[in-house]
């Protein structure tokens, strides 16, 4: 029974590490995209989301295994991501481009 509780043990940390790793996986791909959508020029978000849009609908209509209430969750947090970064575009103060000021 001792071994039974152990293995179980394992078993979840094992999967608590493995949500850790995809959590942190996730934060970076949306800093990346975010420093990303930073270095557009005013007005070229707009751009982004439809090319992006374009990707999207010509891949989940290419491919059956992709659900479309995936592409519209996925869609969802582009969305979220590019029209966050707006917002720090157009209000937060200008870096002097020093690592230091980070």
């Amino acid at each position: 029974m001792q071994n039974l509780i152990s293995a179980i043990l394992i078993k979840m940390a094992k999967v608590d590490s493995q949500s850790k790793d995809l959590t942190a996986q996730v934060d970076a791909q949306s800093l990346l995209m975010a420093a990303l959508c930073l270095t557009l020029q005013k007005g070229e978000h707009g751009s982004l989301a439809t090319n992006i849009l374009k990707a999207m609908t010509a891949a989940t209509t290419a491919s059956k295994e992709i659900l479309q209430s995936d592409a519209d969750l996925l869609s969802m947090h582009i969305n979220r991501l590019i029209s966050i970064t707006h917002f720090v575009e157009n209000h937060a103060e200008p870096l002097s481009g020093n690592p230091s000021d980070l």
